[in-house]
C-alpha cells in the first residue's frame, strides 16, 4: 500500500516535529482515509476512515495533524498517488491538490521556505522570521 520511500521517511522523520502544522506523525498513527463522494457538483468533499468495505475508492493517508477536524494528507492510490492534499474532513472546504509532484517534493519546499524565512499562504505555513517583532509595534502610550 504505502510505498518504501514514504515508509521509510515517516518513520525515520515522522513525529519529529520537522514539518508545517503540528508536524508529522509518526506512522504507527498514521491513518488511512478516503474522500467522500461528492454529494453536488462544485461541494467540498471531506475524509472518512477506509473501512474494509471501501473497495475501489482511492486510498489517502493522513500524515500531518493540523488541527481541528483538517487534515494533510498523501494520495497513496488513484490519479493523485504520491501527491499532497490538504482538506476538511467534514468537508468544510477543499480538499487543495498541491503542485508539488510528490511528498517529498512537498516537504523539501517547505524546508526551503522555511529556511529562507518566506511565507507560503498556499500551505499556510509562517516562517519564524516573519512573525511580528516588538520593535516593529509601539504600543500606545500611557495618559
Amino acid at each position: 500500500a504505502l510505498p518504501d520511500a514514504y515508509r521509510q521517511f515517516l518513520t525515520h522523520i515522522g513525529g519529529s516535529g520537522a514539518a508545517p502544522f503540528y508536524g508529522l506523525m509518526p506512522l504507527e498513527q498514521c491513518s488511512l482515509l478516503v474522500m467522500n463522494p461528492r454529494e453536488e457538483p462544485l461541494a467540498p468533499r471531506g475524509f472518512d476512515d477506509a473501512e474494509p468495505g471501501c473497495h475501489g475508492r482511492d486510498l489517502f493517508l493522513h500524515v500531518i495533524e493540523m488541527g481541528c477536524t483538517d487534515v494533510c494528507v498523501i494520495a497513496v492510490t488513484g490519479p493523485l498517488t504520491g501527491r499532497v492534499l490538504i482538506g476538511n474532513s467534514d468537508g468544510f472546504w477543499g480538499p487543495n491538490v498541491s503542485s508539488a509532484t510528490d511528498f517529498l517534493d512537498w516537504y523539501e519546499r517547505w524546508l526551503n521556505h522555511m529556511s529562507a524565512g518566506r511565507d507560503n499562504r498556499a500551505l499556510e505555513l509562517t516562517s519564524p522570521q516573519l512573525r511580528a517583532h516588538l520593535s516593529r509595534h509601539r504600543p500606545a502610550p500611557n495618559i
